[in-house]
């Protein structure tokens, strides 16, 4: 029987959880506190979920307990008595019995086997809940790299995709599947779980087969790559290296890439994988994002930069000088002003700002924006994601304002955006 211990920190956490809400700690239960009703959803209340076949997720039993501290909730996965009225279509894992494939999931996973539509039901106590679980039909899969080379004694992450249908949004199934090296190498290693690749030496050229298997339906996907040599680090920055003027208060973003001796070859972000050695951090600050680095001018005049290494191959690089200046926000200009956007594609709006010295750069998550239609149009916010626009599968024309306010004076801009129906989207 082979065990899926991808799963066994949930089930561990879940259980840790259960013994404290029984007991182990006052303020959770409470002197008086009953369980009042149960409900489950992947993390949060939920009638109904959608899931690709082949692929699996962990579903929660929630129990409501009011008392004398006010409402509390816990997780009773482990607690519940779990069944599935199609099993052909969703099982759902008592944490005992295996699946088709062999494999024991933990208590509450649901493991979507083929198209179609199950409800799956929980009880505990006198407690009943119920999901609608409707498994869509996946018509391709994808690992999401263009990497032909990565650097030796560097990570890197692999994400797998799963095509549902012509015109409708990949949806992430990486943790769904079991990854391997074929054949086996030790010039890398990759966690089976979550696709994360290390690689132990180079491979002279020679290219390693990854594969991505999903276990439950036997399909699964391969990329190629090579274990080379780094030659060099490289960074872009948002506004170039040559641009080194910062308003207190505003942000530039910088990513370090690894090159190598094949130029052709796509180069590897390895921003997350470099540590910050020095930064002259009374003029400036640094966040590390998911992929890029955010340097924000503090609101001292002065320059400041930083010093990176790469420790596991003892390389070092350093950033620009920014330049700190005392300067004012006197425009904002949302833009484009035609961006037009066909389900599933997203778009950017950037917000560009103009100061009294006359700079002018993005100023795009220092801003809030605000959408005429949320059911219809999102925008994202922070670091990572500000200024990217989400779209439903809906033909409609949505006003979008972005805002920002310095001392006391508040500019802001705003722009229509067209969003289309995809025909062949379900």
């Amino acid at each position: 029987m082979k065990i899926n211990l991808r799963f066994a920190p949930v089930a561990l956490a879940l259980s840790v959880a259960a013994a404290l809400l029984f007991g182990c700690s006052k303020d959770i239960v409470g002197e008086g506190q009953k369980p009042t009703r149960m409900y489950l959803g992947v993390s949060t209340e939920e009638e109904a979920t959608q899931m690709a076949e082949c692929t699996s997720a962990q579903m929660n039993a929630y129990v409501v307990f009011d008392g004398d501290n006010g409402e509390s909730i816990g997780t009773y996965n482990d607690r519940a008595q779990w069944s599935s009225d199609n099993p052909s279509v969703v099982l759902v894992s008592d944490g005992v019995t295996a699946s088709p494939d062999g494999t024991v999931y933990t208590v509450g996973t649901i493991v979507g086997l083929r198209p179609g539509v199950a409800t799956i039901s929980a009880s505990y106590l006198d407690f009943h809940a119920a999901i609608t679980v409707d498994v869509s039909e996946m018509s391709g899969l994808r690992i999401d790299s263009d990497l032909t080379d990565i650097g030796a004694q560097l990570d890197q992450a692999f994400v797998l995709k799963a095509v549902l249908s012509e015109g409708s949004p990949e949806q992430d199934i990486t943790t769904s599947a079991a990854w391997r090296f074929d054949p086996a190498t030790s010039q890398a290693y990759v966690d089976s779980a979550t696709g994360l690749v290390h690689a132990n030496s180079e491979t002279g050229g020679q290219n390693l087969r990854l594969v991505a298997r999903l276990p439950e339906c036997d399909r699964e996907v391969s990329t190629s790559f090579r274990v080379s040599p780094v030659q060099a680090l490289q960074i872009d920055y948002e506004r170039g290296a040559d641009v080194v003027a910062l308003p207190e208060g505003f942000s530039e973003s910088f990513t370090v890439y690894a090159s190598f001796a094949d130029t052709s070859a796509p180069r590897q972000n390895v921003t997350t994988q470099m540590t910050v050695d020095e930064i002259d951090d009374d003029y400036i600050a640094a966040t590390l994002g998911e992929d890029a680095y955010y340097v924000t001018a503090d609101d001292r005049v002065g320059s400041g930069r930083l010093e990176l290494s790469l420790d596991p191959l003892d390389l070092k690089i350093t950033t620009k000088s920014w330049q700190v200046q005392d300067s004012t926000l006197i425009d904002l200009q949302l833009t484009p002003d035609d961006l037009r956007i066909t389900y599933p594609d997203t778009g950017q709006l950037i917000a560009t700002g103009t100061f009294d010295n006359g700079l002018v750069m993005p100023v795009t998550r220092h801003v809030s924006f605000t959408s005429a239609d949320a059911e219809v149009l999102t925008v994202g916010g922070g670091n990572d994601t500000a200024g990217e626009v989400t779209t439903t599968n809906t033909d409609a024309n949505v006003e979008v304002s972005a805002s920002i306010t310095v001392d006391d004076d508040t500019y802001e801009d705003s722009v229509t955006v067209r969003s289309y129906a995809n025909r062949y989207a379900n």
